[in-house]
């Protein structure tokens, strides 16, 4: 309640879904997480899976109170890829608006040949961070997890992490 109060009250938030596949046409989110500012952000868990997971809200519910401030095009909304959470929320019946600043998008106008163009490596050229790859928290291969498969203390960090570094990155790319 206390979040979606600062969201419905913000004139300017990050966003970044969680989700159980990288193909944005048919994943399934599993959290949200979203920032206000560097060094402030929230995880919402909605359907971590694994045996023994704790409770966490009803991804239904928990989608239906966002959708009034995701589809509202008044509060902007800052992303890392945001193509990508546009589908994902899309698949849920979300359609955002008001999306104001992609991070992935600006580090490539800034310069497109300074790096790749994913989170963790703008995290190093940008903000001098090394950043929890989804390795770290997932593993690789063909045992590395879904997220809906990490633990939630642990997806909690990398997808609060995720929306932290974005807002850093915007602060750094946006005036560039």
């Amino acid at each position: 309640a206390a979040l979606l109060e600062r969201l419905e009250n913000a004139t300017v938030f990050t966003v970044d879904t969680e989700t159980d596949s990288l193909e944005s046409m048919r994943a399934r989110i599993v959290g949200l997480s979203f920032a206000f500012a560097a060094g402030e952000a929230w995880y919402i868990p909605v359907a971590h899976d694994y045996l023994g997971a704790p409770d966490q809200l009803s991804r239904d519910e928990v989608l239906a109170r966002l959708k009034p401030v995701l589809e509202n095009p008044a509060i902007g909304k800052i992303g890392q890829h945001l193509k990508y959470d546009i589908h994902v929320l899309a698949n849920h019946g979300i359609y955002l608006q008001g999306f104001v600043f992609d991070t992935m998008l600006a580090s490539y106008v800034v310069d497109a040949t300074a790096t790749r163009h994913n989170m963790d490596d703008m995290a190093a050229l940008y903000l001098g961070a090394k950043t929890t790859t989804f390795e770290e928290i997932a593993g690789k291969g063909v045992k590395q997890l879904t997220f809906n498969q990490v633990e939630v203390d642990k997806a909690a960090h990398y997808a609060a992490e995720d929306a932290d570094i974005t807002q850093r990155l915007h602060d750094v790319l946006a005036p560039m």
